[in-house]
């Protein structure tokens, strides 16, 4: 019995420092632990390094692929004009549509070369001031109009004048705000014109096609509204 005692506790002995190695492997080796935070501080910084990288060549695929569409390129190509060319206006000029550009259907004032009370022709005029941003965004549309409404009636002349050389006309001509448009159908013979005799058209949003037409409306003649209200009566009566 003694001796099957002794063994049975010889047994428990063993269990029992057989679980508790574990624990006291802990307790002598703390760094244990340490490591294994350390190992998955480095997992985690290893995936978010990953993910970063992933989300990181994903944009740059996207911008790519954007870049090298065609519409960026001509966008690209066409903004970048428009920026050197209002650059080199900043530079050298204070106006929009100065002669060395050579716009053909619009001619910017000058009371040397370019003078609109010279002129007995129809005309259009806008004030504006070379700073404004909607003056700005309007220019080419301005001159797609202005082509426009020349193919159509050639006699009628484009100018611009710019407010912030030529104040003192722009002051003649109340202009509070800009862009300003005046459209004249008629001038004296002498080329002059009333200021009071000034139409003035309403830039809108500026789509070419609605500033034409309220343009060609404008421009008309007391002979020619005369006409068209006469063949309006005649419709309406059938005749």
């Amino acid at each position: 019995v003694a001796n099957v005692g002794s063994s049975l506790s010889s047994a428990s002995y063993f269990i029992i420092i057989t679980m508790l190695i574990p624990l006291s492997s802990l307790q002598q080796h703390p760094s244990n632990s340490r490591r294994r935070n350390d190992v998955t501080s480095r997992m985690t910084k290893i995936v978010t390094y990953k993910r970063s990288l992933l989300i990181t060549i994903t944009i740059l695929g996207i911008i790519h692929y954007y870049r090298s569409s065609p519409q960026y390129n001509n966008n690209n190509i066409t903004g970048q004009s428009r920026h050197n060319t209002e650059s080199k206006q900043s530079e050298t000029s204070s106006y929009l549509y100065p002669p060395q550009e050579a716009h053909p259907y619009v001619f910017d004032y000058n009371p040397n070369d370019h003078d609109f009370r010279k002129s007995n022709s129809p005309k259009v005029i806008e004030f504006y001031d070379p700073k404004c941003g909607a003056c700005q965004a309007f220019k080419y549309n301005y001159i797609e109009v202005a082509k426009k409404i020349v193919e159509q009636r050639p006699n009628v002349q484009f100018f611009g004048v710019s407010c912030a050389v030529y104040k003192s006309v722009c002051d003649e001509f109340d202009v509070k705000r800009f862009p300003k448009i005046l459209a004249f159908p008629k001038s004296n013979d002498d080329g002059s014109i009333n200021k009071d005799d000034g139409i003035e058209v309403p830039k809108g949003t500026g789509t070419i096609y609605f500033v034409a037409a309220r343009l060609m409306k404008a421009l008309r003649t007391k002979e020619e509204i005369e006409m068209d209200r006469v063949d309006s009566s005649k419709f309406a009566l059938g005749t």
